[in-house]
């Protein structure tokens, strides 16, 4: 089920196809994976587009613009897709078509893994003008707004995970400089490869950070075991003594995940109405409890 009409897609559409003539005839269909519907395949010929539309209630951390800019330089770098059209007015964006979605077992496999390390690394070296990933001010922010909302107060477990997400972030950030390009969202439906390579979609929440954030989205997002974790971590550092070790690993997932469950509270305020705000906050806060 999607949240969107084929009436609302084909309109938006015909705002960025760069085509106007093959438009009327593409074939659209909704692409599955994120945490609402709201991308289209849209082929005409030998035309393959990606239209993604904008999405309610889940704060994403960059502007449009912005993220455009971010995805462009990595898809200049061999990192991502092309961006085709992005329309700052409608919330439009419409990149190149690229097999290759993956599934989070998948994503495990140690061959896939060494292909997203490689894409991970290439990114990381980017030069890219991009606001500062500061978990514990992308923290503050959430739960303030939370704080200021009157729909629900948080309930004492919630009190203690955000204690807990502010000391972890306040760590974090003070002990990792911000050095690297990162992508932040590394669910597996963000990871496409093929036999050769992997390429990066949804920049939403790109930022200047640690390559360790990306290792612990990366593996947090799609249930790594500890032994695919310390494969990880060989994967990216080698045998540098510098390199973050395990338990800093599993802390920067834990702070990830924490982040991510008030990141779902704020879009379900925002977006009361919304199912999967809600579902995510279910799943998040199902995870925490058994970490």
């Amino acid at each position: 089920m999607t949240m969107y009409t084929d009436a609302e897609v084909r309109a938006a559409l015909r705002r960025v196809w760069p085509d106007a003539a093959t438009v009327e005839t593409a074939q659209v269909r909704a692409l599955g994976g994120g945490s609402a519907p709201r991308s289209f395949l849209a082929v005409a010929g030998r035309q393959r587009y990606v239209l993604r539309l904008p999405l309610a209630g889940l704060p994403p951390l960059l502007d449009l613009a912005t993220e455009a800019r971010a995805m462009r330089a990595a898809a200049a770098a061999g990192c991502a897709p092309a961006v085709v059209a992005v329309d700052l007015e409608a919330g439009l964006l419409l990149t190149e078509w690229q097999a290759g979605g993956w599934t989070p077992e998948l994503v495990r496999q140690p061959l896939i893994m060494e292909r997203i390390v490689r894409v991970l690394r290439a990114l990381h070296r980017l030069d890219v003008e991009l606001p500062v990933y500061a978990v514990a001010g992308i923290a503050s922010r959430y739960l303030t707004e939370l704080d200021a909302s009157a729909t629900r107060a948080f309930r004492p477990q919630e009190r203690d995970w955000a204690d807990e997400l502010l000391r972890l972030g306040r760590h974090f950030d003070a002990t990792y400089p911000p050095t690297a390009f990162c992508h932040n969202d590394l669910t597996a439906a963000n990871i496409l490869t093929d036999l050769i390579a992997a390429r990066l979609i949804d920049f939403e929440y790109a930022g200047r950070g640690t390559p360790l954030l990306d290792l612990a989205s990366l593996a947090g997002m799609n249930d790594f075991k500890e032994v695919e974790r310390r494969q990880l971590l060989v994967e990216y550092y080698g045998a540098s003594v510098a390199a973050p070790d395990l338990r800093d690993l599993d802390n920067a997932i834990r702070m990830l995940r924490l982040l991510a469950y008030f990141w779902a509270r704020v879009g379900e305020e925002r977006a009361p109405s919304s199912q999967s705000p809600t579902e995510l906050v279910t799943s998040i806060s199902a995870t925490l409890k058994q970490d």
